[in-house]
């Protein structure tokens, strides 16, 4: 009977976890330095992005070619531009935009995390964000960078429960509502809505739609 080999052990996995850092570091780097919103406009080299950005050559093309590797860009020649992804995704003024959640992981997030041996040897947090001053500071650009994580699903959500056509009231129940994001995408896409005062004028007076906060 042949003998079954035991899967080989290798430090693989753990050499991406060592190194899992360098992604988001790289990503809020370049949305920091305007690398994104730059390529925007169409295909351009390390030295015309230098002088759209005021970022150094060198830096911006680690950086660039980083981001090759990891395909939120592509190179031809000595030209950078856009992937889709990074175009609908890492460009600052796009709908769905992460650039902002990035540059905010970088400067609030990941700083305490560099903490966490202290947080787990005191059991005491790195930071009081229940506290009005830090935590208002906070709260407000989370708030503002998580938005568009979650207004596409919201509004997917509304148009699966046609709320546009709605003539009976429909009830959303938004638990821990938080930026309150799912609430003003369903909202706008309510009859009732002021913004479409045209739309189903013969239904304005019965208040399709409700929504209730917890």
């Amino acid at each position: 009977m042949a003998k079954i080999e035991e899967p080989k052990v290798t430090p693989e996995r753990l050499m991406q976890f060592g190194f899992a850092y360098a992604p988001p570091l790289i990503i809020g780097a370049a949305t920091a330095n305007k690398v994104f919103d730059t390529l925007a406009s169409g295909a351009k080299n390390v030295e015309e992005v230098s002088r759209k950005t005021g970022a150094s050559i060198r830096g911006l093309r680690a950086i660039m070619n980083a981001l090759v590797g990891l395909e939120l860009l592509k190179k031809s020649g000595d030209k950078y531009a856009l992937t889709p992804e990074s175009e609908a995704f890492l460009v600052s003024n796009k709908p769905g935009t992460l650039a902002g959640f990035f540059s905010m992981n970088r400067i609030r997030m990941m700083q305490q995390w560099m903490k966490l041996d202290e947080i787990v040897r005191t059991g005491r947090p790195a930071e009081a964000r229940n506290q009005e001053g830090p935590g208002t500071e906070f709260f407000s650009e989370l708030v503002e960078n998580i938005i568009p994580m979650s207004y596409g699903s919201s509004q997917a959500l509304a148009d699966h429960l046609k709320l546009a056509d709605a003539t009976n009231q429909v009830r959303v129940l938004d638990l821990a509502s938080g930026s309150g994001i799912w609430g003003i995408a369903l909202a706008q896409k309510s009859p009732y809505d002021s913004d479409n005062q045209t739309h189903h004028e013969k239904i304005r007076r019965r208040r399709p739609f409700q929504i209730y906060w917890r």
